[in-house]
């Protein structure tokens, strides 16, 4: 995956299988008897839209560093550090056992 499409594959991912009130409504009268599942959109879900179109446009903070490792990545030299990985796994599990522990 390259770095650049992450953002555009996130939000392909959220828009399959979505459907309108609409199409929802129409969907109903010609599915009766039968069992279905539904999706409505939020308004929180229409602010994530427009703060991931907002963050595509912010440049990298450090863009050398994402070059270089982008054209590591592409000359297939780039080293994942398993040791970092697992280290950052692990903390990101704790802090969310943590959260709902305090919920």
């Amino acid at each position: 995956m390259k770095i650049d499409s992450a953002l555009q594959h996130i939000t392909s991912v959220q828009n399959k299988g979505v459907k309108s009130k609409q199409s929802k409504d129409k969907a109903a009268g010609s599915t009766a008897g039968s069992v279905s599942d539904n999706v409505e959109l939020t308004d929180t879900s229409s602010f994530m839209r427009e703060l991931e179109t907002q963050l595509a446009d912010i440049p990298p903070e450090d863009a050398g560093k994402v070059e270089s490792i982008r054209q590591a990545i592409a000359d297939g030299t780039f080293k994942v550090d398993e040791e970092a990985v697992a280290e950052g796994m692990v903390q990101e599990s704790i802090e969310q056992l943590s959260h709902q522990h305090n919920r």
